[in-house]
């Protein structure tokens, strides 16, 4: 009996380390499709979102707080609609920065949106700093949003920001340390 307990947790260990990798790994692919086509595709955003709930179930968080880490997801995804209807931001941008808010939570929100408002300004002033360059090196030339085409030129792949403030912060996670304690 005790066996089979054994091997029913470290099944559920084994669970819970995959949907936690699988975050940084999903948004690892959301960055890289930003900076490829200044798209993040909604399944990544969903993905996010969604891995939270089994992960947090999974990693003893009372679905008081679940709701909570829920809850600010939502805010963020409204104030976020709010910006994209005037035009200020992506929408792509917009729902990662929600589903990344969903495992990041309220304890570590301000810095998290410190972090992706610190590292999009770095990443905005690179992209004007490149644009200055009157040579490209051809391998940037096929970047859509550092081209010379004056259709493309507003774009800066904001997602890169907001995927890299999230990494920094992985090993800050609840959900993450108690996956990895368990797991190691």
């Amino acid at each position: 009996m005790a066996a089979a307990r054994d091997i029913v947790d470290y099944i559920l260990a084994i669970a819970r380390w995959m949907l936690v990798v699988s975050f940084p790994l999903t948004i690892l692919y959301a960055v890289v499709s930003d900076v490829r086509s200044l798209k993040i595709p909604n399944w990544a955003s969903i993905g996010i979102a969604v891995t939270f709930l089994p992960a947090a179930l999974l990693g003893g968080i009372d679905l008081a707080t679940i709701a909570i880490h829920y809850g600010i997801g939502v805010t963020l995804l409204a104030a976020g609609m709010f910006l994209f209807i005037r035009g200020i931001v992506g929408g792509g941008d917009v729902k990662l920065l929600a589903a990344i808010a969903v495992w990041i939570g309220w304890d570590d929100l301000g810095l998290y949106l410190f972090l992706v408002a610190l590292i999009g300004g770095a990443l905005a002033l690179v992209v004007i700093a490149i644009g200055r360059i009157s040579r490209l090196p051809s391998f940037l030339d096929s970047v859509p949003w550092l081209g010379r085409d004056p259709a493309n030129a507003q774009g800066v792949p904001y997602g890169v920001a907001i995927g890299l403030a999230a990494i920094f912060l992985y090993f800050r996670l609840p959900v993450v340390t108690r996956a990895w304690a368990t797991f190691l």
